[in-house]
């Protein structure tokens, strides 16, 4: 289907709908914004889930949803949480990201991007509980059990997924946190806001749905290859092709580790990094792949990735943060700008680490600028690598396997490994705790580069210090959003 349903713009609403959706959901934008569609593109909720398809088409418009640059398009990855992470250049003044750098959430600029975040994962969030409300009852519909557990399975990850970024955006740090409600889990498509859980609560509640999502999702754990344009897979229809773009069965495992090593639950995170690690299913990238060019010059390793969404405006939002035209002096403050010597020692360039493909590959000059060229579309690169932002990628599951390991040198394999595919040098296995932590820091500023994760790791950390940042020490002041005014009016406790 060629349009992607989002549901709310597409169903006939009785009064009772309307109040759900007007007073129950978080939604910010207004009940005449969501009414205001023409009769043609009216489908009652009864007949978008009458079959197979319009549940289908209900999880499409979801990944849609979460790719625009409000949110994984932009925001909570190679913009906003980046700047965060005082990843960028951004202290001249005029700078459009200059107060977001020094965390001053109260700057209206700053505050509406905060919002623009909270209430469009809810509004995905909503959508989701919209698709899982009657799922059970519906279950006949589907043409195979296969099909009604991946759709089930990818709607509760994807619903932990948004829970666990926002609780890691407007709740404290685990280890700071003092049992403050932080945010709302919504779990039904209701006229309830919901009561705000603590940390815990939220991180509990994600890993219930993440667990329900791997049983559900363990019918289908095959993976296709990214490049390949399969029509039919072994005589499953398309829905299960192309699963490093979708909440795949792995995914859950992935997003499992990153939850339990933010839980500090060491021990499952090591096991589900390593069920991911030992799938079989990704791989690093190749020396030949790497010096590909033109059509396969595949600048985010997308061999590597575990999930990663299809942003379609990335062209034109690379563009706008990473290119500079003639006019240099005009744009520089609405660039998103690296200076060379701060690239060359987050590389370890001057220890001899200039092969790291991130390094040599993924930095290029535009207009005699250095800037980052991750996200970089060329007019003759293939469909089938374009637009992938990852959200989870191979790497992470070794940083945090090594992390959780507490056997050191084994700790240092599994770094090593994502060494070597980095043409760097291994490291010593015989290295201290405490070096191979700083070892794993130094990975995510390289590796995160423009994907939102730095911010996060700092905050996991309770981390006083962000390296570049103008603001000493850090607290939960600058790790901590603020939640919207009108969550504070309406929302409970």
């Amino acid at each position: 289907m060629n349009a992607i349903i989002t549901i709310y713009k597409s169903i006939t609403f009785n009064k009772h709908a309307m109040l759900l959706i007007c007073s129950g959901l978080l939604l910010f934008s207004s009940c005449e914004e969501w009414l205001d569609v023409s009769p043609s593109s009216e489908i009652k909720e009864e007949d978008l889930f009458s079959n197979e398809q319009g549940y289908k088409d209900a999880l499409y418009g979801v990944y849609q949803k979460i790719s625009e640059n409000t949110l994984y398009g932009e925001n909570l990855t190679l913009g906003f949480l980046d700047v965060l992470a005082q990843q960028y250049d951004i202290r001249a003044g005029g700078h459009i990201f200059f107060e977001a750098g020094l965390y001053q959430y109260d700057d209206i600029d700053v505050e509406t991007r905060i919002d623009a975040i909270w209430s469009n994962m809810y509004t995905s969030i909503a959508q989701i509980n919209f698709i899982l409300k009657d799922i059970d009852a519906n279950k006949g519909v589907f043409g195979s059990e296969v099909t009604y557990s991946v759709v089930k399975g990818e709607a509760l990850a994807l619903r932990a997924l948004l829970h666990f970024d926002l609780v890691r955006m407007f709740g404290q740090s685990p280890v700071t946190s003092d049992g403050t409600p932080a945010i709302p889990y919504m779990e039904a498509f209701t006229v309830d806001n919901g009561d705000r859980l603590n940390v815990s609560g939220i991180l509990t509640t994600c890993e219930i749905d993440l667990l329900a999502s791997e049983t559900l999702l363990s019918e289908y754990q095959e993976m296709d290859e990214i490049r390949n344009p399969a029509g039919e897979l072994g005589g499953i229809d398309n829905f299960l092709a192309f699963r490093q773009n979708r909440m795949n069965y792995w995914a859950a495992k992935a997003l499992l580790a990153r939850l339990y090593l933010y839980m500090d639950n060491k021990e499952s995170a090591l096991g589900y990094a390593v069920e991911v690690i030992e799938s079989g299913h990704f791989r690093f990238m190749t020396q030949a792949e790497l010096n590909e060019t033109g059509e396969f010059n595949d600048r985010t390793f997308s061999y590597e990735h575990v999930f990663s969404i299809n942003a379609v405006d990335l062209r034109s939002t690379s563009d706008n943060y990473f290119r500079i035209s003639a006019n240099t002096n005009a744009e520089l403050s609405g660039k998103l700008i690296v200076a060379e010597d701060k690239v060359d020692n987050i590389f370890e360039v001057s220890s001899g680490y200039s092969s790291d493909p991130r390094y040599n590959k993924l930095w290029q000059y535009s207009q005699s600028v250095l800037m980052h060229a991750k996200f970089w579309q060329d007019d003759n690169m293939s469909n089938l690598i374009t637009n992938l932002i990852p959200v989870l990628r191979l790497s992470e599951m070794y940083y945090i396997a090594a992390e959780s390991e507490p056997n050191t040198e084994t700790a240092v394999a599994y770094l090593n490994e994502v060494r070597k595919a980095r043409l760097i040098p291994e490291l010593p296995t015989d290295i201290d705790a405490s070096v191979l932590e700083d070892e794993i820091f130094k990975e995510y500023r390289k590796e995160f580069m423009s994907e939102g994760q730095l911010f996060y790791y700092y905050k996991r950390k309770n981390a006083q210090n962000i390296i570049d940042s103008q603001v000493n020490p850090i607290t939960n002041k600058e790790y901590v959003f603020p939640l919207p005014l009108r969550e504070i009016e309406f929302g409970n406790n």
